[in-house]
């Protein structure tokens, strides 16, 4: 483990807990900051893998199975406790819509599929379930990441890390533009809410964290 490391961590949840409260602007770059980790510390552990495991299937069920064990059960059991918590509340006429809402969001969350939810018109912000955009972000990630690192040779990850970088801002230019000329009318009208939730849109903070993991850039020398 790289010394600091939780002191990132630590950092990126502050901003993203002071964003919430409404004491800054730039909390959303805690999220951006979350995802730059992921994308350092799983491209080290799938290459590590990729290196002792004999075959494509070893690899994946050896690393979704870890990744269902530490995931899954406290995500199902949060929507599970708030499915129980939001039913009971909305029988006994406690803000029966707001807790009714509830259930149309559920879906979207249960299947990963919230990020794209969240970027389609008809999303409504609902404060029990907003963050679970980023959940679905991460476990899509999970599941392409894998794949891609096992098909690439070492020798062509620099490539692979550099286009992802690159691709983003290239993606984000191009969605904002096929939005604003009302060419993607599933999407919200307004680009940025479109363009903040959707996996393709954090490609470079994942990739930025691969090429960190794997070719860090040289120390300063004190002359």
């Amino acid at each position: 483990m790289i010394p600091g490391l939780d002191g990132l961590r630590a950092i990126a949840f502050l901003l993203v807990f002071l964003h919430h409260t409404d004491y800054t602007y730039f909390g959303w770059t805690g999220v951006l900051l979350f995802f730059v980790l992921s994308g350092f510390l799983i491209t080290g552990i799938l290459l590590k893998m990729k290196e002792s495991l004999p075959s494509l299937g070893t690899y994946l069920a050896k690393f979704y199975g870890r990744r269902s064990l530490r995931i899954f059960p406290l995500y199902y059991f949060y929507l599970a406790l708030f499915a129980v918590l939001t039913s009971a509340l909305a029988a006994a006429q406690v803000y029966p819509g707001y807790m009714q809402k509830f259930w149309a969001h559920f879906p979207h969350a249960f299947f990963y599929l919230y990020d794209f939810f969240y970027a389609s018109p008809s999303f409504e912000h609902y404060k029990l379930l907003d963050h679970f955009w980023s959940l679905s972000v991460e476990e899509q990630f999970y599941l392409v990441w894998p794949l891609l690192l096992w098909f690439t040779p070492r020798r062509h990850l620099k490539t692979l890390f550099l286009a992802g970088i690159f691709a983003a801002p290239l993606f984000r230019l191009g969605l904002t533009y096929l939005i604003q000329t009302g060419n993607l009318p599933f999407f919200n009208a307004y680009a940025p809410a479109a363009l903040y939730p959707l996996p393709f849109s954090h490609i470079d903070a994942f990739a930025m964290g691969a090429y960190l993991s794997q070719y860090r850039p040289p120390r300063p020398r004190l002359q």
